[in-house]
């Protein structure tokens, strides 16, 4: 049964628990002779807590398993950002990028411009494209789409580190 099934049966459950609380309690204000005998064996409380731990059983084995999948997820995402990473270190030895060079190329890659670089580094828009037209000589592409488009395919296609073209 999938997790959308289960927590639905879980729902359902639950309305029907509260449904017979609220008929027991009915049941003791305006109660016949009938509901005398079912309360003398508990039977409404009984099915009651029967449903609450059923539920509770569904909702502790759904939790553990979300919290499974999460895991699973923060691990996949912490192995994808180390690659990035090292895929980005690799470049960065091959095309002998300084440190501002670098520095600058992640900024590109979280999308800043010329002027939001420059505010960040505290340089003039000038020197920071003067500094981007040296990444792109380094690297061998024109622009900044070229340049994140070829770590993109080398994560994507799991190729090794190659020059353009």
């Amino acid at each position: 049964m999938t997790s959308t099934k289960r927590l639905r049966l879980v729902f359902y459950t639950t309305i029907i628990c509260t449904v017979v609380m609220f008929l027991e309690e009915l049941g003791e204000e305006f109660g016949g002779e009938w509901f005398q005998k079912w309360a003398e064996f508990h039977i409404l409380a009984t099915v009651v807590m029967a449903g609450l731990l059923f539920t509770l059983g569904v909702l502790w084995k759904e939790l553990h398993k979300f919290q499974k999948y999460h895991e699973t997820l923060e691990d996949k995402m912490q192995r994808a950002s180390t690659a990035f990473e090292d895929l980005l270190n690799a470049y960065f030895d091959k095309w002998l990028f300084s440190e501002a060079e670098q520095h600058i190329t992640r900024l590109m890659f979280k999308g800043c411009s010329i002027s939001e670089i420059a505010e960040i580094r505290g340089a003039k828009e000038g020197t920071i494209k003067a500094q981007t037209n040296s990444i792109y000589r380094k690297s061998g592409y024109s622009n900044k789409v070229q340049l994140l488009s070829a770590f993109l395919e080398d994560l994507t296609n799991g190729e090794s580190v190659s020059g353009p073209h």
